[in-house]
């Protein structure tokens, strides 16, 4: 099983991380419960939209493991829609950590076909659904809450955002709330069809019902001490839907476009897509949707094949393309490999673009765009940017990047010193590259390991019983073993391509088994 995927899912921070470089236990499954202990996540924060964020929490890695493989033979565990086949929209692909290929499209017309059943569609949410999930209202299958407890500190009231366990025990739940639903409807006699995607809910129905789905729905989730939000409720009609869900459309005319010109021998040699990009930005007004059509494009096999090298580049295509970049940096993950190794293509002439979106970026709490910038300037061979930055980096809180910075040896020894101070167990992530980079906390390493990376709760205190003991030879074991055999959590600039290459590489299979 690939742990990256497990312990990311779904977010492109997974390309970052390496925990399958890791050295685990011959038996991963071995470890006992009772020899792991409450364990610190650490906070990542991803952008939303405008200047909102959400926090993933990257937990304990033993905590990940431990769980994982006591987990992985629940029900459905690697494909959580088949619990709930009538109403659970993805079905999640744990060898691309991502959803499946197709089934966006497939499921947008299915909604369409509903809308034209039913007078409208009205969109609904849970609040906060993964911070108020109580873990012991999740089916155990015989064990204990503490496999999902352990890696958020011991807290019972909510599940960390961001690994595939938390997922897949949300949608265990979300499950008994569709089937609730479901009895509502029918003992009320109302006429709906509904789906959902995570803790977002999809009711089709005639108006003349669009108060009693409102008032159901709020009223099954109060039996699962939950609340709806009242900030997000949606009315769609058929009109309305089609003219918003226009991304993939716009993308395949994107492409018919430009094999037309290309047909064509004067306009053989231009980069016909990126003006094709702009003009269809211009269309959408949605920040989601500008992002999902830029991303959705570079992710195409038709983009990654083309062979860039026969193509000249205009002067207005570095900055069409930069404002690409700008208005979806994650574009830059399936995108850059091939423009930096583009012949034609003069990377000075978008330098000073990066080194200001880097700039920027790290002004910003988004922590995953700071990484895509910090990968783009890699591939482009602007590393002398980078030190500039040592000092922004350093009050980041971006333990992912900072780690990236140990590792290059990017920091002054003064900013050393101020990472050495910093002891709390919620930065175990970067501490232990910390370790891995600074010879001198090498050459005292059990000491270094008990000061950095043990947990608090097994950390040495007076009086101490046995099994703290033995809880804390687990972690310091872990820890000096793949310490000493040289092994980062993080991905180098070549493994990250390599990474990402695999998973579209996936994702063309996939593709090609659904047209077959």
């Amino acid at each position: 099983m690939d742990y990256n995927n497990i312990y990311n899912f779904k977010n492109p921070i997974r390309h970052f991380i390496n925990i399958d470089n890791l050295i685990f236990p011959t038996d991963p499954g071995s470890i006992d419960i009772d020899d792991t202990c409450w364990t610190k996540p650490i906070k990542f924060t991803i952008k939303k939209s405008g200047d909102r964020f959400r926090t993933l929490k990257l937990p304990n890695i033993i905590a990940l493991t431990c769980a994982y493989e006591h987990i992985k033979n629940f029900p459905h565990f690697e494909d959580p829609q088949q619990l709930d086949i009538s109403h659970k929209r993805l079905s999640a692909r744990l060898n691309t950590g991502d959803f499946a290929i197709g089934e966006y499209d497939t499921q947008l017309e299915k909604d369409f076909e509903e809308l034209c059943v039913y007078d409208n569609l009205i969109k609904l949410d849970i609040k906060d659904f993964y911070g108020r999930l109580y873990t012991h209202y999740l089916d155990w299958n015989g064990l204990t809450d503490r496999y999902i407890t352990n890696m958020n500190c011991g807290a019972t009231n909510g599940l960390i955002m961001g690994n595939y366990l938390s997922l897949y025990f949300a949608e265990q739940h979300l499950t008994k709330i569709s089937s609730a639903l479901e009895a509502e409807f029918a003992a009320q006699s109302i006429a709906c069809d509904f789906t959902y995607f995570s803790d977002d809910f999809y009711f089709f129905c005639n108006k003349e019902n669009n108060s009693k789905i409102r008032e159901t729905f709020y009223s099954v989730l109060d039996q699962f001490d939950l609340e709806g939000n009242e900030n997000k409720y949606e009315i769609w009609d058929y009109e309305k839907f089609n003219s918003y869900n226009v991304i993939a459309r716009y993308w395949k005319k994107l492409i018919a476009h430009c094999n037309i010109h290309y047909r064509r021998n004067d306009d053989q040699n231009k980069l016909v897509f990126i003006n094709q990009i702009v003009y269809r930005l211009s269309q959408l007004h949605d920040e989601k949707q500008k992002k999902v059509f830029i991303n959705n494009f570079f992710k195409t096999k038709y983009f990654r094949t083309l062979d860039l090298n026969k193509f000249i580049v205009k002067k207005y295509d570095y900055h069409q393309l930069c404002y690409i970049f700008r208005t979806s940096p994650e574009s830059l993950l399936y995108s850059v490999d091939i423009f930096s190794h583009m012949n034609n293509f003069d990377k000075e002439k978008v330098k000073n673009f990066f080194k200001i979106r880097f700039d920027q970026a790290l002004s910003t709490p988004f922590q995953e765009e700071q990484l895509y910038y910090y990968y783009a300037i890699n591939e482009f061979g602007f590393g002398d940017i980078l030190k500039d930055y040592a000092d922004m980096v350093l009050k980041s809180n971006n333990q992912v990047l900072i780690s990236y910075y140990l590792s290059k040896s990017l920091f002054s020894e003064q900013d050393i010193a101020i990472l050495k101070t910093h002891r709390d167990e919620s930065l175990w992530f970067q501490n232990y590259h910390l370790i891995l980079y600074s010879s001198d906390l090498l050459l005292d390493l059990e000491n270094s390991i008990l000061l950095y990376l043990i947990p608090e709760e097994c950390r040495p205190k007076p009086n101490e019983k046995l099994s703290a003991t033995r809880r804390r030879t687990t972690y310091m074991e872990f820890y000096k073993e793949n310490l000493l055999n040289n092994k980062s959590l993080i991905q180098d600039i070549p493994d990250i391509e390599n990474a990402i290459h695999e998973y579209l590489d996936l994702r063309f299979i996939e593709e090609a088994n659904l047209r077959s």
